[in-house]
């Protein structure tokens, strides 16, 4: 897990048959149709369950402050 996860979406465009995919600070990659339809799956079944986890998250530090944890402590006990 990284310590900031980039907040700027990615831009994918097809070009000669390829999809291009334009990231923040200068990312690019290539993919060809049937890869880049694979990620696309994956990338949104991977960010429901992300979301899924920050909603967990979000509930249990709730629930510890609640009964007298401090939200640092309740975020290392999430980890």
């Amino acid at each position: 897990m990284t310590k900031h996860p980039e907040q700027l979406p990615a831009n994918a465009t097809a070009e000669r048959g390829e999809v291009m995919i334009d990231g923040p600070d200068g990312y690019v990659l290539s993919l060809t149709p049937e890869a880049a339809l694979h990620t696309a799956r994956s990338l949104r079944a991977a960010a429901r369950e992300a979301e899924q986890q920050r909603s967990e998250l979000s509930h249990s530090v709730e629930t510890d402050q609640i009964e007298g944890v401090s939200a640092d402590e309740a975020r290392k006990r999430a980890e």
